[in-house]
């Protein structure tokens, strides 16, 4: 995938440049949880916590086959995903693209390791959830889902505030 075309917002602080976009690239690497919005079939939106990475040129993200999200994005494959400080001063980053399930075995494995490397060999939640989230990825039976996308910003407040714009020329 190509670059994308970087772009600061009107609202921007007067002088403020361009987040570039390896700094939001670093960032989406290293954050770890995301809020997925997708639109359920009447309409409304859905909103989720989940594990996300950005790997390949892409967010990937994992769920269950009976949950809401797989309902809403078999009828409506665009989503949103954000993260950030969710304080008022840092970067707010928001990606949105479309979201396809990945079946090819050879991705799965390399995404199932790019999940490891970011999380840890073999994570687990206190609760249990997420044990051997990587081994669920390359068998299958957690549904991995691979978000490429089409726009993404940062959102960037404190002495100076800016609205970077990134889009992706369309395939």
């Amino acid at each position: 995938m190509s670059a994308p075309e970087t772009t600061i917002g009107s609202f921007s602080t007067p002088g403020a440049g361009a987040q570039p976009w390896e700094e939001t690239e670093g960032a989406l690497r290293r954050i770890q949880k995301f809020q997925l919005c997708t639109v359920r079939l009447d309409g409304r939106p859905h909103v989720t916590p989940l594990l996300a990475i950005w790997a390949y040129d892409a967010l990937w993200f994992t769920t269950g086959a009976q949950e809401q999200k797989v309902v809403n994005l078999k009828a409506n494959q665009y989503c949103t995903l954000t993260t950030g400080t969710g304080t008022l001063a840092g970067t707010d980053y928001v990606v949105e693209g479309t979201a396809a399930p990945v079946a090819d075995q050879a991705t799965r494995q390399s995404v199932a390791t790019a999940f490891e490397e970011a999380y840890g060999w073999h994570f687990t939640r206190a609760d249990g959830t997420f044990n051997a989230l990587g081994d669920a990825i390359r068998t299958g039976s957690a549904l991995l889902y691979k978000v490429v996308p089409t726009q993404a910003f940062a959102f960037t407040s404190g002495q100076t505030s800016s609205q970077t714009r990134y889009r992706w020329p369309r395939a």
